[in-house]
């Protein structure tokens, strides 16, 4: 029904798919963990930057990191820290980065 890169959900949908609130989500958004569509006030996210999102819950609560640790690896972007990562992580991560840079251009 949507395509991928559809920004259509609303951000209570997606804070309570994620089992979060909204002001956490809102705390991503600051340290560019994701870049949701804002229309005024709103924000809508994607399917891609659910699945970010889903991501970066499982690099903090599974794999043990905290949000510091997955911005300074979003910020460096390189090969050693990326190495220490699960390889389907490492790839929704750099694809999340090639979809957020294409938006902003």
């Amino acid at each position: 029904m949507f395509d991928e890169y559809d920004k259509s959900y609303p951000i209570e949908l997606v804070a309570d798919f994620l089992g979060v609130n909204s002001r956490t989500l809102y705390y991503y958004e600051r340290f560019s963990l994701v870049c949701p569509l804002r229309r005024g006030r709103k924000r809508y996210y994607s399917k891609a930057d659910i699945r970010w999102l889903e991501y970066v819950r499982e690099l903090m609560y599974d794999e043990g990191m905290n949000l510091r640790s997955i911005i300074i690896l979003i910020r460096r972007r390189d090969n050693i820290i990326l190495g220490k990562c699960p390889e389907d992580v490492v790839d929704c991560f750099k694809n999340y980065l090639m979809q957020i840079s294409k938006e902003r251009e």
